[in-house]
């Protein structure tokens, strides 16, 4: 079994600029999640799919060094992130690699540990019927959560919003850690934008801190200097 790790990482990031190679915990972003999948040692290749030769370089110095360059075609804001791991695994293809699972890992995973991409690629293989995505629970069923439309608050199911907690479904948001597939079918793809459904890898809470704005950086690190010296 030929297993891919493939960790997109633009130079291009607007929001938080250049946060994929942010120092975070002493080291620039990338190398957290880099060396998580190193330690799982499940991985043929670990590669950083960038277009920027300073984050290029430094997975060089992590020991992962690019193969290749991503396309600056593949680089913007509307690049659906299936195109970039397909347009991977077909440069591979090229090299004469070829691989049955693909990991998709995300650059500012900074708390997903080894055991835990482990347990999902455990999961995605032991049954091959659907990808698998790390996901987090939101605390709140499904029913009980509030949608805006026009200036006002309605419940998403106003028929069982008076239900009991327990009796209602269960809610989960997309960790923004890291997601397991299958490396054929993302080669069948014609632009990875087809809706999936994918097997839920539940990941614990404080481990799946999606950094998209300051105000989750600076939550992530206070959460990493509150276990560091716990």
């Amino acid at each position: 079994m030929r297993r891919i790790a493939i960790i997109p990482a633009r130079g291009g990031s607007k929001r938080i600029p250049r946060k994929n190679i942010r120092p975070f915990a002493g080291q620039p972003a990338l190398t957290h999640i880099l060396k998580a999948a190193e330690a799982t040692g499940l991985f043929d290749i670990i590669h950083v799919s960038t277009d920027d030769p300073e984050i290029a370089e430094v997975a060089a110095e992590a020991g992962h060094r690019p193969d290749f360059r991503r396309e600056a075609v593949i680089a913007d804001d509307f690049t659906p992130i299936r195109t970039v791991m397909s347009w991977t695994l077909r440069e591979y293809e090229k090299r004469g690699q070829h691989f049955e699972t693909a990991a998709l890992l995300y650059a500012t995973a900074f708390f997903v540990e080894p055991q835990d991409l482990a347990r999902a690629i455990a999961d995605y293989e032991a049954h091959r019927t659907h990808p698998v995505l790390a996901v987090a629970g939101i605390g709140t069923p499904f029913e009980k959560l509030f949608i805006e439309t026009g200036g006002i608050l309605r419940t998403a199911d106003e028929a069982r919003f008076g239900s009991r907690t327990q009796d209602l479904t269960p809610a989960y948001r997309d960790a923004g850690a890291f997601g397991i597939f299958s490396a054929p079918t993302l080669l069948a793809e014609d632009d990875g934008s087809a809706p999936l459904h994918f097997r839920p890898f539940i990941l614990d809470r404080l481990k799946a801190i999606d950094i998209d704005t300051e105000e989750d950086w600076a939550f992530a690190e206070r959460l990493h200097a509150a276990r560091t010296h716990s």
